[in-house]
């Protein structure tokens, strides 16, 4: 009875089926236990997502986001609604109605009190719903976060997923620093495949790493979800926001040596690494060189912690010098210049 009222017949129009389902769905709101509350809103959205007729596709997609928007986030039952509407976002690739906001389907879930493997369906289904509607970058932190619920025990069960995320970094044309992902378990339990030995290389390798890699297994990487080209590209500057940690100036020659580009593609190369955030500097023409003032660190360890140690405690001995100043009336230098 349910499911004939949801779905009503398959004469009905549109505006006839969701007009049956607002008066449903208010129905529903006025029944006095939550549990009851909850339980039929369930059996109402599968009954949404059990019609298969193509034609209904965005119908169904309506009503399940306007279903969606009509309840309490607080509700236990919301879940089934969520997993519901990203199953047809994944099924349609269209999202309406709807905000998948990733932070906030986290504290729901928190509220929810939803087991480990509900939370990884969730995230999954998060990772296909932004794949599906082109939102790559939201698309690759539902899938770290998916692989962050694995233990070191459990990491093998997700190594397709820690391939697909792997890829992903490397294709995204704005994601250039990629340590983190070697601390996620399904990572690392892909160690020892080739994979692993591309990420390693995109984490801290050079141009030349990933040359030698695409000489020894060019089938792996053609087949990949990525150019050949792609790759160089991004090696190129991540080879370069290496060489910018190193040193204040940076020749032409030398950078079209270790980059393997013509003179003329070097400037248009430099334009588009500072563009991109990568390097902060200016070219400097009649000199042939650039002039480098900051860079990305592409890996955080221990001389990058001991760096903003240091910065802290000068930045500490400043105010203190500062303070002292003002107490006596008069200026003193600051150590470091500020």
């Amino acid at each position: 009875n349910l499911r004939r009222k949801a779905v009503v017949s398959t004469q009905s129009t549109g505006a006839e089926v969701e007009s049956a389902f607002f008066s449903l769905i208010s129905m529903i709101q006025l029944l006095s236990q939550v549990d009851q509350i909850e339980e039929t809103s369930k059996k109402l959205s599968n009954a949404i997502v059990a019609d298969t007729t193509s034609e209904r596709l965005p119908l169904k997609s309506r009503l399940l986001s306007q279903q969606f928007n009509c309840y309490q986030p607080s509700l236990r039952s919301t879940y089934v609604l969520l997993v519901n509407v990203l199953k047809l976002v994944v099924e349609t690739g269209q999202l309406r109605l709807v905000t998948l906001d990733i932070n906030q389907i986290s504290e729901w879930m928190t509220k929810w009190k939803c087991d480990v493997q509900e939370q990884r369906d969730v995230y999954r289904l998060l990772h296909e719903a932004f794949s599906a509607i082109q939102q790559g970058e939201k698309a690759i932190q539902a899938l770290v976060r998916l692989l962050k619920l694995f233990s070191e025990n459990e990491g093998v069960e997700a190594k397709s997923d820690a391939h697909i995320c792997v890829i992903s970094h490397i294709a995204h044309p704005k994601i250039f620093v990629m340590d983190h992902l070697l601390d996620l378990h399904p990572i690392r339990a892909l160690d020892g495949q080739l994979s692993h030995e591309l990420l390693q290389i995109f984490v801290d390798g050079d141009l030349n790493d990933y040359i030698e890699f695409y000489n020894n297994n060019v089938d792996f990487v053609e087949k990949l979800a990525v150019t050949h080209e792609e790759n160089l590209r991004k090696m190129r500057l991540l080879t370069l926001a290496s060489m910018a940690q190193d040193c204040n100036e940076i020749e032409f020659s030398q950078l079209g040596e270790k980059l393997n580009l013509a003179e003329e593609d070097l400037e248009p190369f430099v334009i588009e690494a500072i563009g991109s955030g990568l390097i902060k500097g200016k070219i400097n023409e009649p000199e042939g060189k650039i002039s480098i003032s900051s860079t990305i660190n592409r890996t955080f360890k221990d001389p990058q912690w001991l760096f903003i140690k240091n910065k802290l405690e000068m930045w500490q001995k400043n105010l203190v010098i500062i303070q002292e100043s003002m107490r006596k009336g008069h200026f003193a230098v600051p150590i470091g210049g500020g």
